[in-house]
């Protein structure tokens, strides 16, 4: 649980200061396909349980919103440096 704690205070951080951004969409798309990932395969061999389902999809649609934020906003990120 420190864990989680851990990177819920990385990404309010993140929020607040630019520069740690990227860091933190990135870690927080590598979480949520993990737990997303932890849980299709828990549904493969335990079979479907409709909490899972819900967690399963929520990460499933963080995971894709992380995506497509960081592809949106590092292209904004490079023209600003440029």
């Amino acid at each position: 649980m420190g864990l989680y704690i851990a990177f819920g205070i990385y990404w309010i951080i993140a929020i607040r200061n630019r520069k740690y951004w990227r860091g933190a969409t990135i870690s927080n798309i590598l979480f949520m396909g993990g737990l997303a990932f932890g849980r299709l395969v828990s549904t493969i061999i335990d079979g479907v349980s409709f909490q899972y389902t819900i967690g399963m999809l929520l990460e499933g649609l963080f995971l894709i919103w992380g995506l497509h934020n960081l592809k949106k906003y590092s292209s904004e990120v490079k023209s600003e440096s440029l």
